[in-house]
């Protein structure tokens, strides 16, 4: 794969548009790296009764 694109014959406002998009492929793959950094590790709070299922509130009320 090449490392440069010729754009020798393309008006300037052509060159800067190529440009600006190559600009927002690079920013997305760099956020698609951030974004899996943070998506690695969620810990979420845990209900420390051990209960499943529905409770009727004379069930969650003589329990605690």
């Amino acid at each position: 794969m090449a490392d440069t694109i010729d754009v020798h014959d393309l008006p300037k406002e052509e060159t800067e548009f190529i440009q600006r998009i190559v600009e927002f492929f690079r920013r997305q793959e760099q956020m698609k790296g951030i974004k899996a950094e943070k998506q690695e590790k969620i810990s979420f709070a845990s209900w420390p009764l051990g209960i499943k299922g529905k409770l009727t509130r004379k069930e969650i009320y003589d329990y605690l």
